[in-house]
Protein backbone atom coordinates (compact mmCIF):
# COMPACT_ATOMS: atom_id res chain seq x y z
CA UNK A 1 0.00 0.00 0.00
CA UNK A 2 2.81 2.34 0.89
CA UNK A 3 4.77 1.42 -2.54
CA UNK A 4 1.24 2.73 -4.59
CA UNK A 5 1.40 5.65 -2.05
CA UNK A 6 5.01 6.40 -3.28
CA UNK A 7 4.19 5.79 -7.08
CA UNK A 8 1.40 7.99 -6.97
CA UNK A 9 3.18 10.59 -5.05
CA UNK A 10 6.57 10.62 -7.51
CA UNK A 11 3.90 10.48 -10.42
CA UNK A 12 1.92 13.70 -9.24
CA UNK A 13 5.09 15.07 -8.86
CA UNK A 14 6.49 14.72 -12.08
CA UNK A 15 3.66 15.77 -13.61
CA UNK A 16 3.91 19.03 -11.32
CA UNK A 17 7.44 19.13 -13.05
CA UNK A 18 6.20 18.87 -16.62
CA UNK A 19 3.39 21.34 -16.74
CA UNK A 20 6.08 23.44 -15.00
CA UNK A 21 8.62 22.95 -17.74
CA UNK A 22 5.73 23.62 -20.44
CA UNK A 23 5.28 26.64 -18.55
CA UNK A 24 8.85 27.73 -18.48
CA UNK A 25 8.83 26.52 -22.32
CA UNK A 26 5.68 28.22 -23.41
CA UNK A 27 6.05 31.36 -21.32
CA UNK A 28 10.22 32.30 -21.75
CA UNK A 29 11.63 29.61 -24.11
CA UNK A 30 9.69 29.51 -27.42
CA UNK A 31 8.95 33.00 -26.88
CA UNK A 32 12.41 34.25 -26.87
CA UNK A 33 13.34 31.45 -29.68
CA UNK A 34 10.50 33.07 -32.26
CA UNK A 35 12.21 36.63 -30.72
CA UNK A 36 15.25 35.15 -31.78
CA UNK A 37 14.04 33.89 -35.42
CA UNK A 38 12.45 37.22 -35.96
CA UNK A 39 15.49 38.85 -35.44
CA UNK A 40 17.00 36.92 -38.08
CA UNK A 41 14.80 37.34 -40.68
CA UNK A 42 14.55 41.14 -40.21
CA UNK A 43 18.78 40.68 -40.01
CA UNK A 44 18.16 38.83 -43.61
CA UNK A 45 19.37 35.75 -42.32
CA UNK A 46 16.57 34.26 -44.21
CA UNK A 47 17.79 30.43 -45.06
CA UNK A 48 18.60 29.07 -41.23
CA UNK A 49 15.12 31.00 -40.30
CA UNK A 50 12.79 28.92 -42.75
CA UNK A 51 14.55 25.98 -41.54
CA UNK A 52 14.11 27.05 -37.71
CA UNK A 53 10.30 27.73 -38.74
CA UNK A 54 9.29 25.04 -40.99
CA UNK A 55 10.97 22.79 -37.85
CA UNK A 56 8.24 24.89 -35.59
CA UNK A 57 5.58 24.47 -37.77
CA UNK A 58 5.88 20.83 -37.88
CA UNK A 59 5.10 20.95 -33.89
CA UNK A 60 2.21 23.55 -34.19
CA UNK A 61 1.02 24.15 -37.38
CA UNK A 62 -1.35 26.55 -36.24
CA UNK A 63 0.64 29.19 -34.67
CA UNK A 64 -0.14 32.45 -37.08
CA UNK A 65 2.57 34.48 -36.13
CA UNK A 66 5.14 31.53 -37.03
CA UNK A 67 3.38 31.55 -40.72
CA UNK A 68 3.78 34.82 -40.67
CA UNK A 69 7.05 35.06 -40.15
CA UNK A 70 8.02 32.64 -42.53
CA UNK A 71 5.87 34.60 -45.46
CA UNK A 72 8.25 37.29 -44.93
CA UNK A 73 10.72 35.05 -44.78
CA UNK A 74 9.72 34.00 -48.24
CA UNK A 75 8.72 37.44 -49.54
CA UNK A 76 12.36 38.53 -48.27
CA UNK A 77 13.56 36.31 -50.68
CA UNK A 78 10.97 37.11 -53.51
CA UNK A 79 10.00 33.67 -53.65
CA UNK A 80 6.23 35.40 -53.92
CA UNK A 81 4.10 31.91 -54.21
CA UNK A 82 5.33 30.66 -51.21
CA UNK A 83 4.85 33.42 -49.06
CA UNK A 84 1.31 33.92 -50.40
CA UNK A 85 0.36 30.62 -49.40
CA UNK A 86 1.60 31.76 -46.09
CA UNK A 87 -0.21 34.46 -45.63
CA UNK A 88 -3.23 33.06 -46.53
CA UNK A 89 -2.62 30.10 -44.42
CA UNK A 90 -2.66 33.27 -41.43
CA UNK A 91 -5.65 34.64 -42.51
CA UNK A 92 -7.15 31.33 -42.45
CA UNK A 93 -6.14 30.90 -38.89
CA UNK A 94 -7.53 34.01 -38.30
CA UNK A 95 -5.96 35.01 -34.86
CA UNK A 96 -4.48 38.31 -34.94
CA UNK A 97 -3.29 40.84 -32.18
CA UNK A 98 -2.09 43.92 -31.50
CA UNK A 99 1.22 42.51 -32.91
CA UNK A 100 -0.59 40.56 -35.86
CA UNK A 101 -2.69 42.67 -37.64
CA UNK A 102 -5.06 41.39 -40.73
CA UNK A 103 -4.54 44.62 -42.54
CA UNK A 104 -0.73 43.99 -42.58
CA UNK A 105 -1.33 40.80 -43.99
CA UNK A 106 -3.96 41.81 -46.76
CA UNK A 107 -1.60 44.64 -47.46
CA UNK A 108 1.31 42.30 -48.07
CA UNK A 109 -0.85 40.65 -49.88
CA UNK A 110 -2.01 42.82 -52.32
CA UNK A 111 1.04 44.01 -53.31
CA UNK A 112 2.08 40.91 -53.91
CA UNK A 113 -1.17 40.26 -56.45
CA UNK A 114 0.25 43.64 -57.98
CA UNK A 115 3.54 43.13 -58.58
CA UNK A 116 1.81 39.71 -60.37
CA UNK A 117 -0.11 41.60 -62.62
CA UNK A 118 -3.09 39.61 -60.32
CA UNK A 119 -5.33 42.99 -59.95
CA UNK A 120 -8.53 40.81 -59.68
CA UNK A 121 -7.23 39.28 -56.37
CA UNK A 122 -5.57 42.91 -55.69
CA UNK A 123 -9.03 44.63 -55.54
CA UNK A 124 -10.41 42.06 -53.55
CA UNK A 125 -7.80 42.42 -50.50
CA UNK A 126 -7.91 46.15 -50.96
CA UNK A 127 -12.21 46.01 -50.89
CA UNK A 128 -11.47 44.07 -47.94
CA UNK A 129 -8.95 46.49 -46.36
CA UNK A 130 -11.39 49.54 -47.19
CA UNK A 131 -13.84 47.91 -44.66
CA UNK A 132 -10.94 46.87 -42.05
CA UNK A 133 -9.37 50.79 -42.22
CA UNK A 134 -11.82 52.50 -43.37
CA UNK A 135 -9.82 55.99 -42.40
CA UNK A 136 -7.19 55.09 -44.62
CA UNK A 137 -7.37 57.08 -47.56
CA UNK A 138 -4.89 54.97 -49.63
CA UNK A 139 -6.85 51.74 -49.64
CA UNK A 140 -9.96 53.45 -51.54
CA UNK A 141 -7.45 55.41 -53.99
CA UNK A 142 -6.09 51.82 -55.02
CA UNK A 143 -9.25 50.37 -55.26
CA UNK A 144 -10.44 53.39 -57.64
CA UNK A 145 -7.35 53.35 -59.73
CA UNK A 146 -7.92 49.60 -60.27
CA UNK A 147 -11.43 50.28 -61.50
CA UNK A 148 -9.97 53.22 -63.84
CA UNK A 149 -7.11 51.22 -65.32
CA UNK A 150 -10.14 48.68 -66.33
CA UNK A 151 -11.80 51.46 -68.05
CA UNK A 152 -14.93 51.46 -65.21
CA UNK A 153 -14.66 54.86 -64.39
CA UNK A 154 -17.99 55.00 -63.08
CA UNK A 155 -17.08 52.39 -60.07
CA UNK A 156 -13.20 54.33 -59.88
CA UNK A 157 -14.86 57.78 -59.11
CA UNK A 158 -16.42 56.97 -56.12
CA UNK A 159 -13.50 55.49 -54.52
CA UNK A 160 -11.20 58.21 -55.19
CA UNK A 161 -13.49 60.99 -53.90
CA UNK A 162 -13.90 58.94 -50.60
CA UNK A 163 -9.90 58.99 -50.85
CA UNK A 164 -9.78 62.64 -50.76
CA UNK A 165 -11.92 62.98 -47.84
CA UNK A 166 -10.19 61.16 -46.09
CA UNK A 167 -6.82 62.84 -46.76
CA UNK A 168 -7.21 65.90 -48.79
CA UNK A 169 -3.33 65.96 -49.52
CA UNK A 170 -3.78 62.25 -51.14
CA UNK A 171 -2.06 63.95 -54.30
CA UNK A 172 -2.40 60.80 -56.52
CA UNK A 173 -6.25 60.59 -55.63
CA UNK A 174 -6.45 64.24 -56.52
CA UNK A 175 -5.20 64.11 -60.02
CA UNK A 176 -7.11 60.65 -61.03
CA UNK A 177 -10.16 62.45 -59.73
CA UNK A 178 -10.03 65.32 -62.02
CA UNK A 179 -8.29 63.42 -64.79
CA UNK A 180 -12.03 61.40 -65.06
CA UNK A 181 -13.86 64.58 -64.20
CA UNK A 182 -12.21 65.71 -67.35
CA UNK A 183 -13.02 62.57 -69.16
CA UNK A 184 -16.67 62.85 -68.48
CA UNK A 185 -17.12 66.28 -69.20
CA UNK A 186 -17.06 68.21 -65.32
CA UNK A 187 -14.82 70.65 -66.36
CA UNK A 188 -14.66 72.94 -63.48
CA UNK A 189 -14.07 70.28 -60.52
CA UNK A 190 -11.25 68.74 -63.36
CA UNK A 191 -9.71 72.43 -62.92
CA UNK A 192 -9.85 72.28 -59.08
CA UNK A 193 -9.13 68.91 -58.22
CA UNK A 194 -5.94 68.65 -60.97
CA UNK A 195 -4.74 72.26 -59.52
CA UNK A 196 -5.24 70.76 -55.88
CA UNK A 197 -3.30 68.07 -56.89
CA UNK A 198 -0.61 69.62 -58.90
CA UNK A 199 -0.38 71.75 -55.68
CA UNK A 200 0.88 69.05 -54.26
CA UNK A 201 2.72 67.29 -56.65
CA UNK A 202 4.28 70.16 -59.45
CA UNK A 203 6.73 67.48 -61.21
CA UNK A 204 3.67 65.46 -62.02
CA UNK A 205 3.71 65.73 -66.56
CA UNK A 206 0.39 63.90 -66.55
CA UNK A 207 -1.56 66.59 -64.00
CA UNK A 208 0.25 68.81 -66.17
CA UNK A 209 -1.14 67.14 -69.33
CA UNK A 210 -4.70 66.98 -68.11
CA UNK A 211 -4.78 70.77 -66.56
CA UNK A 212 -3.52 71.70 -70.39
CA UNK A 213 -6.90 69.54 -71.80
CA UNK A 214 -9.17 71.17 -69.36
CA UNK A 215 -7.59 74.76 -70.01
CA UNK A 216 -8.47 74.73 -73.30
CA UNK A 217 -11.87 72.87 -73.42
CA UNK A 218 -12.65 76.24 -71.64
CA UNK A 219 -10.82 78.31 -74.18
CA UNK A 220 -8.09 79.60 -71.78
CA UNK A 221 -5.40 79.08 -74.58
CA UNK A 222 -2.26 80.53 -73.23
CA UNK A 223 -3.02 78.93 -69.62
CA UNK A 224 -2.81 75.75 -71.24
CA UNK A 225 0.15 76.03 -73.64
CA UNK A 226 1.89 76.90 -70.30
CA UNK A 227 0.71 73.59 -68.77
CA UNK A 228 1.88 71.42 -71.94
CA UNK A 229 5.14 73.40 -72.16
CA UNK A 230 5.54 71.16 -69.09
CA UNK A 231 3.97 68.30 -69.66
CA UNK A 232 5.95 67.49 -72.87
CA UNK A 233 9.07 67.45 -70.79
CA UNK A 234 7.59 63.74 -69.81
CA UNK A 235 8.66 61.09 -72.71
CA UNK A 236 5.40 59.19 -72.44
CA UNK A 237 3.27 62.31 -72.90
CA UNK A 238 5.55 64.06 -75.65
CA UNK A 239 3.77 63.19 -78.71
CA UNK A 240 0.37 63.42 -77.12
CA UNK A 241 1.33 67.06 -75.72
CA UNK A 242 2.81 68.40 -79.00
CA UNK A 243 -1.45 67.33 -80.05
CA UNK A 244 -3.00 68.95 -77.72
CA UNK A 245 -0.45 72.29 -77.78
CA UNK A 246 -0.80 72.33 -81.96
CA UNK A 247 -5.01 72.08 -81.57
CA UNK A 248 -4.62 75.54 -78.89
CA UNK A 249 -3.34 77.11 -82.16
CA UNK A 250 -5.68 75.12 -84.48
CA UNK A 251 -8.54 76.46 -83.17
CA UNK A 252 -7.59 79.94 -82.67
CA UNK A 253 -6.78 79.45 -86.58
CA UNK A 254 -3.29 80.09 -86.14
CA UNK A 255 -2.36 77.36 -88.97
CA UNK A 256 1.22 77.97 -89.56
CA UNK A 257 1.89 77.57 -85.25
CA UNK A 258 -0.38 74.42 -85.26
CA UNK A 259 1.68 73.02 -88.54
CA UNK A 260 4.85 73.24 -86.09
CA UNK A 261 3.58 71.84 -83.59
CA UNK A 262 1.90 68.88 -85.26
CA UNK A 263 5.28 68.03 -87.17
CA UNK A 264 7.06 68.35 -83.51
CA UNK A 265 4.69 65.52 -82.45
CA UNK A 266 4.73 63.39 -84.89
CA UNK A 267 8.86 63.02 -84.00
CA UNK A 268 8.11 61.27 -80.95
CA UNK A 269 4.51 59.47 -82.15
CA UNK A 270 4.66 55.59 -81.98
CA UNK A 271 4.52 54.30 -85.78
CA UNK A 272 0.92 53.70 -87.02
CA UNK A 273 -0.34 54.59 -82.91
CA UNK A 274 -4.01 56.86 -82.99
CA UNK A 275 -1.61 59.68 -81.49
CA UNK A 276 0.02 59.52 -85.11
CA UNK A 277 -3.22 59.40 -87.09
CA UNK A 278 -4.47 62.38 -85.27
CA UNK A 279 -1.70 64.47 -85.51
CA UNK A 280 -1.23 63.65 -88.90
CA UNK A 281 -5.27 64.20 -89.24
CA UNK A 282 -4.78 67.72 -87.88
CA UNK A 283 -1.77 68.63 -89.73
CA UNK A 284 -3.30 68.44 -92.82
CA UNK A 285 -6.27 70.41 -91.44
CA UNK A 286 -3.54 73.34 -91.09
CA UNK A 287 -1.80 72.41 -94.33
CA UNK A 288 -4.90 72.62 -95.88
CA UNK A 289 -6.42 76.11 -94.49
CA UNK A 290 -2.84 77.23 -95.84
CA UNK A 291 -3.37 75.75 -99.06
CA UNK A 292 -0.17 73.69 -98.58
CA UNK A 293 -2.01 70.98 -100.36
CA UNK A 294 1.42 68.62 -100.76
CA UNK A 295 1.77 68.41 -97.36
CA UNK A 296 -2.05 67.77 -96.73
CA UNK A 297 -2.29 64.85 -99.51
CA UNK A 298 0.97 63.27 -98.22
CA UNK A 299 -0.47 62.94 -94.69
CA UNK A 300 -3.83 61.80 -96.09
CA UNK A 301 -2.29 59.13 -97.63
CA UNK A 302 -0.17 57.89 -94.79
CA UNK A 303 -3.17 57.50 -93.14
CA UNK A 304 -4.55 55.36 -96.15
CA UNK A 305 -2.25 53.49 -95.22
CA UNK A 306 -2.54 53.22 -91.92
CA UNK A 307 -6.31 53.22 -91.50
CA UNK A 308 -8.11 53.26 -95.07
CA UNK A 309 -11.47 53.84 -92.47
CA UNK A 310 -9.60 56.59 -90.88
CA UNK A 311 -11.94 59.72 -90.62
CA UNK A 312 -12.92 61.53 -94.07
CA UNK A 313 -9.37 61.06 -95.17
CA UNK A 314 -10.83 58.88 -98.09
CA UNK A 315 -13.50 62.03 -98.93
CA UNK A 316 -10.50 64.44 -98.50
CA UNK A 317 -8.53 62.31 -101.25
CA UNK A 318 -11.05 61.91 -103.54
CA UNK A 319 -11.94 65.66 -103.36
CA UNK A 320 -8.04 66.61 -104.29
CA UNK A 321 -7.83 63.65 -107.33
CA UNK A 322 -8.01 65.75 -110.14
CA UNK A 323 -5.40 68.11 -107.85
CA UNK A 324 -2.66 65.44 -107.97
CA UNK A 325 -2.97 65.11 -111.71
CA UNK A 326 -4.77 68.62 -113.52
CA UNK A 327 -2.38 71.33 -113.16
CA UNK A 328 -5.80 73.92 -114.01
CA UNK A 329 -7.55 73.19 -111.02
CA UNK A 330 -3.98 72.76 -108.69
CA UNK A 331 -3.58 76.59 -109.58
CA UNK A 332 -6.50 77.47 -108.94
CA UNK A 333 -6.69 75.96 -105.54
CA UNK A 334 -3.11 77.37 -104.74
CA UNK A 335 -3.43 81.01 -105.93
CA UNK A 336 -2.67 83.68 -103.74
CA UNK A 337 -5.58 85.64 -103.24
CA UNK A 338 -5.16 88.14 -105.89
CA UNK A 339 -4.84 85.08 -108.31
CA UNK A 340 -7.80 84.13 -106.77
CA UNK A 341 -9.41 87.12 -107.71
CA UNK A 342 -8.10 87.15 -110.86
CA UNK A 343 -8.92 83.98 -111.96
CA UNK A 344 -12.74 84.43 -110.75
CA UNK A 345 -13.04 87.20 -112.63
CA UNK A 346 -12.13 85.02 -115.85
CA UNK A 347 -14.45 81.84 -114.71
CA UNK A 348 -17.24 85.05 -114.41
CA UNK A 349 -16.47 85.89 -118.23
CA UNK A 350 -16.34 81.81 -119.22
CA UNK A 351 -19.78 82.01 -117.82
CA UNK A 352 -20.16 84.87 -120.77
CA UNK A 353 -20.76 87.64 -117.70
CA UNK A 354 -19.50 90.75 -116.99
CA UNK A 355 -18.58 91.59 -113.36
CA UNK A 356 -20.17 94.45 -111.61
CA UNK A 357 -19.25 93.75 -108.49
CA UNK A 358 -16.84 91.15 -106.65
CA UNK A 359 -16.22 90.53 -103.02
CA UNK A 360 -13.63 88.45 -101.66
CA UNK A 361 -15.12 86.63 -98.82
CA UNK A 362 -12.23 84.74 -97.84
CA UNK A 363 -9.03 82.81 -98.76
CA UNK A 364 -11.66 80.37 -100.20
CA UNK A 365 -15.04 82.26 -101.55
CA UNK A 366 -15.75 85.03 -103.70
CA UNK A 367 -19.25 86.74 -104.45
CA UNK A 368 -19.47 88.94 -107.13
CA UNK A 369 -22.52 90.60 -109.18
CA UNK A 370 -22.34 90.32 -112.86
CA UNK A 371 -24.69 90.97 -116.06
CA UNK A 372 -24.81 89.64 -119.50
CA UNK A 373 -22.20 90.77 -121.49
CA UNK A 374 -23.06 93.32 -123.93
CA UNK A 375 -22.61 91.66 -126.90
CA UNK A 376 -24.78 88.61 -126.35
CA UNK A 377 -27.80 91.01 -125.73
CA UNK A 378 -29.52 93.27 -127.98
CA UNK A 379 -28.70 97.49 -127.40
CA UNK A 380 -32.59 97.24 -126.66
CA UNK A 381 -32.87 94.32 -124.65
CA UNK A 382 -32.44 94.96 -120.86
CA UNK A 383 -29.59 93.02 -119.13
CA UNK A 384 -30.77 91.06 -115.92
CA UNK A 385 -28.15 90.98 -112.91
CA UNK A 386 -26.99 87.65 -111.72
CA UNK A 387 -25.25 86.37 -108.90
CA UNK A 388 -21.96 83.88 -108.91
CA UNK A 389 -20.32 82.43 -106.04
CA UNK A 390 -16.98 80.75 -106.46
CA UNK A 391 -15.82 78.51 -103.61
CA UNK A 392 -12.81 76.53 -103.64
CA UNK A 393 -13.41 74.10 -100.82
CA UNK A 394 -12.86 70.63 -100.61
CA UNK A 395 -16.03 69.65 -98.52
CA UNK A 396 -19.41 69.18 -99.77
CA UNK A 397 -21.76 72.59 -100.07
CA UNK A 398 -25.08 72.20 -97.75
CA UNK A 399 -28.24 73.40 -98.47
CA UNK A 400 -28.02 76.07 -95.90
CA UNK A 401 -25.23 77.73 -98.07
CA UNK A 402 -26.91 77.72 -101.22
CA UNK A 403 -30.20 79.44 -99.24
CA UNK A 404 -28.43 81.91 -98.67
CA UNK A 405 -27.40 82.62 -102.05
CA UNK A 406 -31.12 82.55 -102.65
CA UNK A 407 -31.38 85.05 -100.69
CA UNK A 408 -28.58 87.21 -101.87
CA UNK A 409 -30.09 87.09 -105.04
CA UNK A 410 -33.51 88.49 -103.92
CA UNK A 411 -31.95 91.36 -102.20
CA UNK A 412 -29.59 92.11 -105.21
CA UNK A 413 -32.25 91.97 -107.79
CA UNK A 414 -30.43 89.05 -109.43
CA UNK A 415 -32.48 86.58 -111.48
CA UNK A 416 -30.27 83.74 -111.74
CA UNK A 417 -27.28 82.08 -109.75
CA UNK A 418 -24.20 80.94 -110.38
CA UNK A 419 -22.62 78.55 -107.70
CA UNK A 420 -19.67 76.76 -108.80
CA UNK A 421 -17.00 74.74 -106.03
CA UNK A 422 -14.08 72.45 -106.23
CA UNK A 423 -16.02 69.84 -104.45
CA UNK A 424 -19.59 68.85 -104.53
CA UNK A 425 -22.95 69.64 -103.40
CA UNK A 426 -25.28 67.94 -100.77
CA UNK A 427 -28.36 65.89 -102.58
CA UNK A 428 -30.32 68.17 -99.84
CA UNK A 429 -28.48 71.15 -102.13
CA UNK A 430 -29.15 70.22 -105.36
CA UNK A 431 -33.13 69.51 -104.39
CA UNK A 432 -33.21 73.02 -103.09
CA UNK A 433 -32.12 74.39 -106.46
CA UNK A 434 -34.51 72.00 -108.65
CA UNK A 435 -37.36 74.69 -108.69
CA UNK A 436 -35.38 77.71 -108.55
CA UNK A 437 -32.77 80.03 -111.09
CA UNK A 438 -29.72 78.79 -109.75
CA UNK A 439 -27.30 76.43 -111.48
CA UNK A 440 -24.81 74.43 -109.64
CA UNK A 441 -21.19 73.83 -110.97
CA UNK A 442 -19.66 71.02 -109.27
CA UNK A 443 -15.81 70.34 -109.72
CA UNK A 444 -15.72 68.13 -113.06
CA UNK A 445 -17.64 71.16 -114.35
CA UNK A 446 -14.99 73.63 -112.83
CA UNK A 447 -12.07 71.93 -114.19
CA UNK A 448 -13.87 72.03 -117.40
CA UNK A 449 -13.82 76.10 -117.24
CA UNK A 450 -10.76 76.34 -115.95
CA UNK A 451 -8.81 74.00 -118.54
CA UNK A 452 -10.98 76.62 -121.27
CA UNK A 453 -9.52 79.57 -119.57
CA UNK A 454 -6.15 80.71 -121.25
CA UNK A 455 -3.23 82.15 -118.76
CA UNK A 456 -4.87 80.40 -115.56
Amino acid sequence: MEDISVFILLGGIAGIGGIFVYYIFKTYVKPKRIEELAEMVQKGQLAPAIKKLQSLLEQNDRDPFVHYLLAEAYYKQNNLQQAVLEYKQVIKIGKFTSRLKEETIRSRLAGIYMANKNLEEAKKEYLILTKLDPTNGDHFYKVGKLFDDAGMLDKALPYYKQSVKIDPKNANALIQLGIIEYNTGNINDARKDLGDGLTLDPKNFKAHYYMGLTLKSQKDYESALKELEIAIKDDSIRASGYLARGMCFLERDMYQKSKVEFERGLGFATKSSEVELKLRYFLSIAAENMRDFHTAISNWERIMDINPKYKDVAQKLKAYEEFRTDDSIKDFMIASPGKFESIAKQIIEALELTVIDINIVNDSAIHALATETLENKGRSTKRMNQLVYLYRLTDPVPERIVRQMHEDMKSKGASKGFFLVASEFTKTAQMYCESRPIELIDRGGLIKILRGISDV
